[in-house]
């Protein structure tokens, strides 16, 4: 019998990144296993993310070390694929002899094919761009039950059985100005209900207890999936039916979503939050801008008020629940006034926590022309007063959760400290406790007894 050979696979930016790592992973598992050292892999993939300005030097840097490492092994094979590959294409494999393999996110299904061809051939390949909406045997119709075999994506190396992810949904229509996804993952390709939710079956009985349905624009799932390719006006939007079917599989603990533009969130989806306890009270909800005229000039189809509108549907059914966001500050032509609206909405909102950047100009996307493009010492300005502001929420909202009594699925045990499990609630705070015995996969009861920005230090209850 052959041993397997040994991959590693390293994963940058978005969840959407660490289930397709996940599907590559199980593409080939007749001839690899995964490991977690790089230096005695006889393959390695680098999956990459293109959202900061800082990506591409990343993966350069990264292929530099790689080409010392290939010297030492001439049969290492190296893999790019993600947003890199697909945004940097023919002129990033040109110029690094290192990459055997380019592949865009769209193409990732063909990674076998390609290993083989390359082993045959010892040249560089390229495979980027997108399926064509019809080429998707999934994508037939909101009904469709023919599918094609629903593999059970096992986890990285490293990871557990507890929190999987399930792709709904790839690629983006909405065009933000300063956004690459709808040029490095295509326009919305939604898979049919039938494949999400025996794939989410599939991982339970694995031993899931949570899944996380993931998409560029989870909200208009399944858009491309309806004969006249608009969404009706409706109780139940396509999105809203799947969290209804999915939040009732057996066996399911807690379902999470991401990311939801609030351009499209719905009063039924809000509604459905009190509904269903397995929604948990938390909702990542990008805002990037608490000014008008910036939302505008971002094409974010959405005004402050109606975003505010959006929170207010949510507390009208769970009062108590906790909201993330992502903010860019810094954007072309924002003035001093529009970050201080920004920063007012944050005061309004009171995020439980949210991802702030400043902007970064990037490659085809229409804000790279603006004028007033923002220096980048105020620029940094701002993100720090910005940064100070939600920190200081953050462990507000926190302090909060002092002596409570709550329940807590736990996901995994601590690398770095001795017998340390870390869980969420369902607002999605981070739990740390310490535990003499395993916890992981465990719904338990704890009391918080201290907190930091980052966690809730609580103690086990018996």
């Amino acid at each position: 019998m052959n041993m397997k050979k040994k991959l590693s696979i390293e994963t940058w930016g978005c969840q959407m990144n660490v289930a397709d790592s996940e599907s590559m992973a199980t593409g080939l598992e007749k001839e690899y296993h995964l490991i977690s050292n790089a230096n005695e892999a006889d393959l390695i993939v680098l999956n990459t993310c293109h959202i900061r300005e800082k990506a591409r030097h990343k993966v350069v840097s990264r292929l530099g070390v790689l080409a010392e490492q290939k010297m030492k092994n001439k049969n290492l094979i190296v893999v790019v694929a993600g947003c890199v590959a697909q945004a940097e294409g023919k002129k990033l494999l040109a110029q690094n002899q290192t990459i055997d393999i380019l592949l865009g996110p769209g193409r990732l299904e063909e990674l076998p094919r390609l290993l083989s061809d390359f082993k045959e051939t010892r040249k560089q390949s390229l495979a980027v761009g997108f399926p064509k909406l019809n080429q998707k045997k999934e994508v037939q119709s909101l009904e469709s039950n023919n599918q094609t075999t629903v593999r059970s994506n096992a986890p990285l190396n490293g990871k557990n059985e507890v929190s999987r992810f399930v792709t709904i949904q790839q690629g983006c229509n909405n065009y933000c100005t300063f956004c690459v996804v709808p040029f490095t993952r295509g326009r919305e390709i939604s898979l049919s209900p039938h494949s999400i939710i025996e794939q989410s079956k599939a991982f339970i009985r694995r031993g899931a207890k949570e899944i996380t349905l993931l998409g560029q624009n989870v909200n208009s799932y399944g858009l491309d999936l309806t004969p006249d390719g608009s969404l009706e006006e409706s109780e139940e939007t396509p999105f809203v039916r799947l969290l209804r079917q999915v939040s009732e599989i057996d066996g399911l603990q807690s379902l999470r979503f991401t990311t939801s533009n609030p351009h499209d969130f719905t009063f039924p989806l809000a509604k459905l939050f009190g509904e269903k306890k397995v929604l948990g009270k938390y909702l990542h909800l990008p805002v990037q801008s608490g000014s008008d005229q910036v939302l505008l000039a971002m094409k974010r189809k959405v005004t402050v008020a109606q975003f505010k509108q959006r929170i207010t549907w949510l507390k009208e059914f769970v009062p108590d629940i906790a909201v993330s966001t992502d903010i860019i500050v810094g954007f072309p032509g924002e003035t001093e006034e529009d970050f201080e609206a920004t920063m007012e909405l944050v005061r309004w909102t009171r995020f439980s926590f949210a991802f702030a950047f400043k902007y970064s100009q990037r490659k085809n996307t229409p804000a790279t022309r603006f004028k007033d493009q923002i220096p980048e010492e105020v620029k940094s300005a701002r993100l720090n007063r910005l940064n100070a502001l939600l920190n200081e929420i953050t462990i507000e909202e926190n302090k909060k959760s002092l002596g409570l009594t709550m329940t807590v699925l736990f996901l995994y045990k601590s690398k770095k400290e001795e017998n340390i499990y870390y869980g969420r609630n369902e607002h999605f705070r981070l739990i740390r406790v310490f535990s003499s015995f395993c916890l992981v996969g465990q719904k338990v009861s704890v009391k918080v007894e201290s907190c930091s920005k980052i966690a809730l230090n609580a103690k086990l209850l018996f």
